[in-house]
């Protein structure tokens, strides 16, 4: 599987899973959603070994995506970048006598917005850009060139779930702010020079309330009419700017 792109398809049973175990990273694998029996349960086990997302669609869009190949029900994406392992960033951080700045998305799931993030994450000194397997937007040729190549060049980091990304970041003593804009604290209030991981959240949900307790602090940027809230990647932007601010200031 050596001649395996970046980007590119792969369609079938066997080259599916014999790439997976070669260590190609996979964007996602699509699944016929009628589709029963052994090799179902082998895809769905390897894709949750490997945390690669895993998409059930009807046969049309199998068809639409091999362009009517033989894809045998199961179509992956080889992802274009390699995912970053998020304790070893951390550790590292801290090694380098840095305090962490760790940005998490929490279903964010348009690729323009994830490419505008990443774009901002790099410019204001992210040490990593976090999301989890499942409902966030894929990394493909629109995410890249919305980050203007920025998601090629800044950590990104793929896990679990969210509960399990939280464990890991408080276990480094990094603290947890995540937006919201009932009952928290103007971002220019807040001390974000300490280490600090933020949580954006979906579109249209925002953060979920189960992540909202977890969290150490909830953050909001100030408004001066209540016409609505901003667009995540340019909320995104607004508060790692002003976390760089405080960090030139301190």
């Amino acid at each position: 599987m050596d001649k395996v792109k970046a980007g590119e398809l792969i369609y079938g049973r066997n080259p599916i899973v014999e790439a997976i175990k070669d260590g190609k990273e996979f964007e996602k694998i699509y699944i016929q959603d009628s589709m029963r029996g052994e090799t179902e349960k082998e895809i769905r086990a390897l894709c949750k070994e490997y945390n690669i997302p895993l998409s059930r669609v009807p046969t049309e869009k199998l068809n639409y995506l091999s362009r009517n190949q033989n894809h045998q029900g199961l179509i992956g994406s080889i992802s274009p970048i390699i995912y970053q392992n998020l304790d070893l960033i951390l550790a590292h951080v801290y090694e380098q006598g840095r305090n962490p700045l760790i940005v998490v998305l929490e279903g964010v799931s348009d690729v323009r917005n994830l490419g505008a993030i990443a774009r901002s994450a790099l410019l204001f000194g992210a040490d990593a850009l976090v999301f989890t397997a499942k409902n966030n937007a894929s990394i493909n040729a629109d995410t890249i060139k919305s980050s203007a190549g920025a998601i090629l060049q800044i950590p990104v980091c793929r896990e679990k779930n969210m509960m399990t990304i939280i464990d890991l970041i408080q276990s480094y003593g990094v603290k947890i702010l995540a937006t919201d804009l009932h009952g928290a604290s103007y971002i220019g209030e807040v001390n974000l020079t300490e280490p600090i991981a933020i949580i954006m959240g979906a579109e249209e949900k925002g953060v979920t309330l189960e992540t909202l307790r977890r969290s150490d602090h909830r953050i909001m940027i100030p408004q001066q009419t209540d016409f609505d809230s901003l667009n995540v990647s340019v909320a995104a932007g607004v508060i790692l700017y002003e976390t760089l601010r405080q960090r030139k200031l301190h």
